[in-house]
């Protein structure tokens, strides 16, 4: 089933994996687009996955959380974004290219950091402004105008960010919105109203990644998370990935968003969450989360329709070419994270393990 296609509402998809996004730490400081970037990409669609979530692309200029990321947040990216978008569909026609719509609101290094509420992130120790309604209002023109310029480069579809702690993501979870105006008394209403506003002025499918479970105290939970993912459905969204965690929840479970050993949890470690939300939702759902063999992925799209790799593509772009022909049934990525690290590092993504014993 892995290698077979499937339609959803607005997309035809050739097969059942997903590249997930992946913050590259390529562009340059404003946030264009590099040519070290656009052979990532080229090389991920000429490895034969079906879909590609691009990493991170702040929607302003108070949405980055660190150097090096690329931007969409203002008409000047377009160009080296529609270049990035032909030269991947130059590589394989086929390949579904989405574009991730993200603000990281606490969770910056870069100051001017704006959240929900005023709560502290332990781990880089900002304390973020609480947002005002004014904020609010701009930050969801600039998701919707950053969607439409996705839209001008001739990306697929958008995904937006709600996942690993930062700004929509903070907006869902009770932990870090305990606002008492309308978006603390229904924490999605950011999200259903940045879909809204898109589809006034496009018909681009719009994809979400969001957290089910917060692994912090009085953070999100999966019941909760269920419930969003319904309104989330209703509202006509495209695909749902299914992920979890923030950087504060390395004080509190060993989960942290992506840095998971897999020798300790096992491969897909966020599969009861997805269940669950799969559970609830007609609309087609990704399981991430450690996901190395072709074994595992089969027996997950016996429950969901997708399955997304990160670090695996990472270490070799081309496993799904090699998983379809039978030469490796599964990735010898061993989690070690050093690509993360380096991302922290400011270093440009890649496997930082493939010459290490």
């Amino acid at each position: 089933m892995l290698f077979t296609s499937l339609e959803t509402e607005n997309l035809k998809i050739k097969n059942r994996l997903v590249r997930s996004a992946t913050a590259e730490s390529m562009a340059t400081k404003e946030g264009f687009v590099t040519d070290e970037l656009i052979e990532l990409y080229k090389k991920l669609a000429e490895g034969g996955v079906g879909t590609i979530i691009t990493g991170y692309m702040f929607v302003s200029e108070d949405g980055r959380a660190s150097y090096k990321m690329t931007g969409i947040s203002e008409d000047k990216h377009i160009d080296g974004l529609r270049r990035l978008v032909k030269e991947v569909k130059n590589a394989a026609d086929d390949v579904v290219f989405v574009a991730q719509l993200a603000h990281a609101g606490r969770q910056t290094i870069l100051g001017n950091a704006i959240a929900p509420s005023p709560v502290k992130d332990p781990y880089t120790g900002v304390e973020p402004r609480e947002m005002t309604k004014e904020d609010i209002e701009r930050v969801i023109e600039d998701f919707v105008k950053a969607a439409l310029r996705a839209e001008k480069a001739g990306f697929d579809a958008v995904q937006l960010h709600a996942a690993h702690g930062y700004l929509l993501s903070e907006f869902i979870s009770p932990h870090t919105n305990r606002r008492r105006d309308e978006y603390g008394k229904e924490r999605a209403k950011i999200l259903l109203d940045i879909f809204e506003r898109i589809r006034e002025k496009s018909r681009i499918p719009v994809m979400i990644k969001m957290n089910a479970c917060d692994f912090v105290p009085g953070g999100l939970e999966v019941d909760e998370a269920v419930r969003i993912a319904k309104l989330l459905d209703d509202a006509g969204f495209e695909a749902i990935e299914v992920s979890g965690g923030m950087y504060e929840s390395i004080y509190h479970n060993r989960y942290n968003v992506v840095s998971q050993k897999v020798a300790k949890s096992g491969e897909a470690y966020f599969k009861d969450y997805a269940f669950k939300i799969k559970d609830a939702v007609s609309i087609p759902v990704m399981c991430v989360g450690g996901i190395r063999s072709r074994k595992t992925a089969e027996m997950l799209l016996k429950k969901v329709e997708f399955v997304s790799m990160s670090r695996p593509l990472i270490r070799d772009p081309y496993l799904p070419k090699k998983m379809m022909s039978g030469e490796v049934d599964a990735s010898d990525c061993k989690s070690c994270n050093l690509c993360l690290a380096a991302i922290f590092e400011g270093k440009p993504l890649g496997c930082y393990a493939k010459n290490r014993n």
